[in-house]
């Protein structure tokens, strides 16, 4: 149920937005970024595209203040995403070249956005500068590319509010909800990253093996034997949940009902989503256990 008081984002006015800063990239340059922003959309990506218009609200910003910080935040998530798949070592020459070239003037134009905001003095600049730091020499990208540009669009609105006193308690919150987003999409992906020779938190969990080529199958044993024989999938659910509970804790303590709602909403789901998977498991090993035990067993009452 949505706080009557707290306008709707208006999501079509950002997209606009975006590609009136994009255009200036060149036909098959701004090609690039509008693919890329269709990878980055909500209901996936709903924090980083709410999070500064709910934290405006709640802090009382002019939502023309708020609206340019999204703006800004989605710039700098599609730049974000633009420079982590040029890092993933799987484009050729030309497409690497294209994604750091879109992710630079994306970034640029991001940072432009914050200048009528904030004077040259402001330590808004070093913040950001930290924060971008953090993100290129992160090991832990995933967590890492979703935490950029929500960081940064935070601060922003902390700042302009008069709540800097608040930054820490937003801070606190994002690292929850990342941890939370983080898990859950390790949890959804495991076999895919598996598959891809990609590293995965949910795997590393259940195995101590290296998540190498050579070890994929003896990996992928140990997570479904994990998946069948235990509570590997409520547990793992369930700290999905915790992390999700809270932040929106914390969201409630800023006042902003709809971001709490938001994270609150996805602890639900998550220990929705965590009691399905257990039981498709186990009814998995249940049915494993009859086809390799049943003959057996009608056999010895024979």
């Amino acid at each position: 149920m949505r706080t009557i008081d707290v306008p709707i984002l208006d999501v079509s006015a950002i997209e606009a937005a975006f590609g009136r800063h994009a255009a200036a990239l060149g036909a098959d340059d701004l090609g690039l970024a509008v693919r890329t922003l269709d990878r980055v959309r909500p209901p996936n990506w709903t924090l980083e595209w709410y999070l500064p218009w709910w934290l405006g609200q709640a802090f009382g910003l002019p939502s023309e203040t708020s609206h340019r910080i999204v703006t800004s935040n989605v710039l700098g998530l599609v730049a974000v995403r633009l420079e982590d798949d040029a890092n993933d070592g799987e484009m050729g020459v030309g497409e690497l070249e294209a994604a750091r070239r879109v992710s630079a003037r994306l970034f640029a134009a991001a940072t432009d956005l914050y200048r009528p905001l904030f004077g040259p003095g402001s330590p808004f600049w070093a913040e950001l500068d930290a924060t971008l730091s953090t993100w290129r020499s992160s090991a832990a990208r995933s967590l890492a590319t979703r935490g950029a540009p929500l960081n940064v669009g935070a601060r922003a609105i902390c700042l302009l509010a008069d709540r800097a006193a608040s930054v820490p308690v937003v801070e606190a919150c994002l690292d929850h909800a990342l941890t939370a987003l983080a898990l859950y999409d390790d949890l959804c992906d495991w076999e895919t990253d598996l598959a891809a020779g990609r590293w995965n938190a949910f795997v590393a969990s259940l195995t101590d093996a290296p998540q190498t080529a050579a070890n994929r199958s003896r990996n992928r044993a140990a997570v479904l034997l994990a998946l069948m024989t235990g509570t590997a999938a409520s547990d793992a659910f369930g700290r999905v949940a915790a992390e999700a509970d809270r932040a929106a804790a914390l969201a409630r303590s800023l006042g902003s009902a709809e971001l709490a709602q938001h994270l609150a909403t996805v602890a639900i789901r998550a220990v929705a989503q965590g009691s399905d998977v257990a039981s498709h498991y186990a009814g998995a090993a249940d049915r494993a256990t009859t086809l390799i035990f049943g003959a057996a067993l009608s056999g010895g009452t024979g």
